[in-house]
């Protein structure tokens, strides 16, 4: 099996070697603030929406210290195109408040760690893990979850099973490079309803 699902990757690493990432994954290797306060604000919306906020986000708030010291209104207005911009500002702000009093400022690079402060799940902690610090984590959403199960290797919606799954059978580069892949089969080829299985390079 392991030989199997390493097998599809590689084909889809060549299929969407040319195609544009989605913006974390162009983000990798940047700051640990960055990614982290990127991916909080990605949560449910699109990519040129994303880059979009973290431009000005990015030009006014450099440190969790900045974003701590914002005003509410103000940093919600900078979110003013995202989905539950409220919400996100009162998450962004008590991530900021937990890191810099509990960690010093510093993003930590432990899993255990990031899930302890509120506001960070498994998901945002497997991207900071992988994109931030290069470790062989795999952040498991509605994409992987369904390829997955299409696939035929597992039969479960639950996202901590789809990641042992793939943890056990893909070795650390795959690892690294699977959330890509995934997002980009599953906007592109894989979708939800009406896949275009006729266009797909795991079929052929």
């Amino acid at each position: 099996m392991e030989n199997k699902i390493s097998e599809i990757i590689n084909t889809l690493e060549e299929h969407f070697s040319s195609d544009k990432k989605t913006t974390l994954n162009r983000m990798r290797g940047e700051d640990p603030y960055r990614i982290l306060v990127g991916c909080l604000v990605s949560i449910n919306i699109k990519d040129e929406v994303t880059d979009k906020i973290l431009m000005e986000l990015f030009s006014k708030a450099d440190s969790f210290r900045d974003i701590l010291d914002m005003n509410q209104e103000e940093l919600e207005k900078i979110l003013y195109l995202a989905r539950y911009r409220r919400n996100k500002a009162s998450i962004l702000k008590n991530v900021s408040r937990e890191i810099l009093e509990r960690f010093s400022g510093i993003v930590p690079d432990n899993k255990d760690e990031l899930m302890s402060i509120k506001g960070i799940g498994p998901k945002t902690a497997n991207v900071v893990l992988n994109f931030a610090f290069n470790k062989p984590f795999i952040p498991v959403d509605s994409n992987t979850v369904r390829i997955v199960n299409r696939w035929g290797f597992v039969n479960s919606q639950k996202p901590e099973e789809v990641e042992l799954f793939l943890t056990k059978n893909l070795d650390d580069e795959k690892i690294k490079n699977a959330n890509a892949i995934f997002m980009l089969h599953g906007k592109n080829v894989c979708l939800p309803v009406s896949p275009f299985c006729s266009w797909c390079p795991v079929e052929k």
